[in-house]
């Protein structure tokens, strides 16, 4: 993989920094910041204020060695969309959309995506899947395009995972109770499944953490683990996302009415996996 340009950025080290600062990061709310593999696109989500819920799904596209100015993905509607997560592979976006749904769904949820052609992407399709009911959302995938998102499912509401067979996604298991006892949302599943990164508002509604649990040998999970202090600072974090060269962790932060994507050296991942599995 060649060097990924992030944005002319200095890179970020122990300590998490705002990402690209007027360009991505604005006074607006930016959220939920994810690049295609091969460094060339970035999408995210943005809503003018904190307050509101104008959310829209805006990308970058770096040509000639230059990015362009942020504006509505390609295949966005100026409609309430947000949440968007490219594939491991690159060959898939999924995000969450409030766009009329075709007179034929037979889904309630809100999933859709669309798919890397040659010519660009594809216009967005409803995700025709079981796991799209009418509370899914924050879809992240493994390289083997297992679905890990957060789902609400009779009384229960956590995370939820759907394994890909035969091109068919399966009937969404929940998560064991090492993860899903905190409540959590926002799941980041690494590409290779051996670690997870979810939020959850253990200190009261409006105050997310990042939590991060390991995948052990014999397949199950360790408890979750807060990511601690530096990352954990404002208690507003949440939507983690890492680069496609797995060097640098992205999520949301805000600080009073602006809330902005941050990253940092992904060092700390390793860092916990040795206290997490002590």
């Amino acid at each position: 993989m060649d060097a990924i340009n992030y944005f002319n950025q200095e890179l970020p080290k122990d300590v998490p920094e705002v990402f690209a600062p007027g360009i991505i990061s604005t006074d607006g709310y930016e959220f939920a910041g994810t690049f295609t593999p091969d460094g060339k696109e970035f999408f995210f989500t943005r809503r003018p204020t904190f307050e509101g819920s104008a959310n829209r799904i805006y990308y970058s596209a770096r040509q000639d060695g230059d990015w362009s100015k942020p504006k509505l993905a390609p295949f966005a509607m100026d409609v309430f969309e947000m949440l968007p997560y490219v594939t491991p592979a690159g060959d898939r976006i999924f995000f969450s959309s409030y766009r009329p749904k075709p007179e034929s769904s037979n889904r309630a949820g809100e999933i859709w995506y669309s798919d890397k052609a040659d010519m660009g992407w594809s216009d967005a399709r409803q995700l025709d899947a079981s796991l799209n009911k009418k509370f899914t959302m924050f879809i992240t995938s493994t390289a083997d395009d297992t679905l890990y998102f957060t789902a609400k499912d009779e009384d229960r509401r956590g995370i939820f995972k759907s394994r890909l067979i035969d091109d068919v996604y399966q009937e969404p298991e929940y998560l064991p109770t090492e993860i899903n006892s905190i409540s959590p949302a926002h799941p980041f599943i690494a590409p290779d499944e051996n670690y997870l990164i979810v939020d959850a508002q253990l200190k009261g509604m409006g105050l997310p953490e990042l939590f991060i649990s390991f995948r052990k040998e014999d397949g199950t999970w360790t408890k979750v683990l807060n990511m601690g202090d530096t990352i954990n600072s404002t208690s507003t974090e949440y939507g983690a996302n890492l680069s496609p060269d797995g060097k640098y962790l992205f999520f949301h932060r805000r600080n009073q009415s602006k809330g902005d994507i941050y990253w940092v050296s992904a060092r700390i991942i390793a860092n916990l996996r040795e206290k997490a599995l002590l």
